[in-house]
């Protein structure tokens, strides 16, 4: 049984793990490798924003920081000594975890190709690293990982989303 996304067969690898795989990705969409055009454009004063491709971990970290303020209230004078142990114990937990997010949400993915595409749709929905420049009206993929076969890569798109199957 083949899986597609898009109108293309999802590879193997994919289907093992769920996931669609970058080669049917980027089947989805015209894209000429280009390493240097952004670089050179920027050089020139066009400017490119980053608009998809981020980390969002801000609900996250706010339902967090709600949780902790919700736990502090509970340390009390009326509070027993072990209650308010167990308390701050947790508040050190969500802290650290809070922590955790905010170092996550602030990494910076290495890019290691350049792809100059002429729709980027699938591409946010697979949370892909795309720069725009609107005075050129210019969309740029920025591919993060190296040397690993595109059938071999997943994106972050569930195929079990898509129901387009044949036997």
């Amino acid at each position: 049984m083949s899986k597609y996304y898009c109108g293309i067969e999802v590879s193997e690898y994919g289907l093992e793990n769920n996931k669609v795989d970058y080669r049917t990705l980027a089947k989805t969409f015209n894209h000429v490798l280009n390493n240097d055009l952004m670089g050179v454009l920027e050089a020139q004063g066009y400017y490119f924003e980053q608009i998809s491709g981020f980390i969002d971990n801000s609900d996250e970290i706010e339902e967090i920081e709600e949780e902790i303020e919700d736990l502090e209230y509970l340390i009390t004078e009326d509070s027993t000594e072990e209650e308010d142990e167990k308390t701050q114990e947790k508040i050190r937990e969500l802290e650290e975890r809070k922590e955790e997010l905010e170092e996550e949400q602030e990494e910076v993915a290495e890019i290691f190709q350049y792809y100059i595409v002429d729709d980027d749709y699938n591409l946010k929905e697979a949370n892909e690293i795309v720069f725009y420049c609107e005075e050129l009206d210019l969309t740029i993929w920025g591919v993060t990982h190296w040397g690993t076969a595109w059938d071999y890569v997943l994106t972050d798109i569930d195929i079990s989303d898509y129901t387009d199957y044949e036997d």
